[in-house]
């Protein structure tokens, strides 16, 4: 009898969601820089975004401000990667979570894919300003967006099954 340890499903998760966000995060940074207008209008890189609503939190309090002081710019950029990677981690353990093992890849990948982007895209980018909903961007551009995280979710599910398989 196989047992399904919790902490093999997280680890299993961890890794292929790791795979997966560097995936992404290459497709939109070679989309960026070679296809623009096909990609999705933001307005700052929301790690960036997140680091910076931080410092201004703890600028805001005496005793925070004291505490940090002025962070370094790498440790800034560090920081703003970090979080972009946790995002995609969560999503790929929310999958290690519901999923002992993945049995259709394209399915249950693309279901965490559509997942991930509606988060984003559908609710705390546009909340926050960071980005205009979908009903304001161009076809090309959402259907962009979509793509780079069905294939998140797709990659992030096959390594997902794959690292089960062998564990």
């Amino acid at each position: 009898m196989k047992r399904h340890h919790a902490w093999e499903r997280a680890v299993s998760g961890t890794l292929a969601g790791l795979a997966g966000t560097v995936l992404i995060q290459g497709v939109q940074a070679a989309g960026m820089k070679y296809l623009p207008q096909h990609m999705p209008p933001i307005r700052q890189h929301p790690g960036e975004f997140i680091v910076e609503k931080t410092e201004d939190a703890l600028k805001k309090s005496e005793k925070g401000a004291r505490a940090v002081g002025k962070i370094p710019e790498a440790v800034e950029k560090a920081v703003a990667q970090a979080l972009g990677v946790g995002y995609g981690l969560t999503f790929a353990l929310l999958l290690a979570a519901t999923r002992r093992r993945v049995r259709h890849v394209v399915a249950e990948g693309s279901a965490i894919g559509l997942a991930t982007w509606a988060a984003g895209y559908l609710g705390w980018l546009p909340a926050t300003k960071l980005m205009p909903p979908v009903t304001r961007q161009k076809p090309v551009q959402v259907i962009g967006g979509i793509a780079s995280h069905l294939a998140f979710g797709v990659l992030t599910a096959a390594l997902y099954r794959e690292l089960r398989r062998r564990l």
